[in-house]
């Protein structure tokens, strides 16, 4: 009985550090648009190490431009993306963690919405 409390006591401390160490997404930028050839763009900014985008809507392309500064580094990175799915999150390639300016855009067919998120 007490090496299963044990166990448990130390599956929680694991989960616990993991829970506490994985830094939340927060959304920094976002556009919605609606018709047939319905297009939006958003953009956003924080220091962060990791930007990904999400798109809900129908027949959905997007496109994302990230300028990081570090220092007096100064780097950009795009990506395109196509027949992206509903809600699934896409991380964005960026040139290295710093302040990063983020501008992307969504196109699709009907309701389309766009959320830039940032770590």
């Amino acid at each position: 009985m007490k090496g299963l409390i044990i166990l448990g006591v130390i599956a929680a401390a694991f989960a616990l550090t993991a829970t506490a160490s994985a830094s939340p997404l927060k959304v920094i930028g976002s556009g919605k648009s609606s018709g047939d050839f319905a297009v939006t763009a958003a953009s956003g900014q924080k220091r962060t190490s990791a930007v990904y985008l999400r798109g809900y809507g129908h027949g959905l392309s997007g496109m994302a431009v990230v300028a990081c500064s570090k220092g007096f580094s100064v780097g950009s990175k795009s990506t395109t993306l196509a027949n992206m799915t509903s809600g699934r999150l896409y991380k964005v390639r960026i040139p290295f963690a710093g302040d990063c300016d983020v501008t992307a855009s969504l196109s699709g067919s009907g309701s389309i919405r766009l959320q830039i998120l940032a770590a």
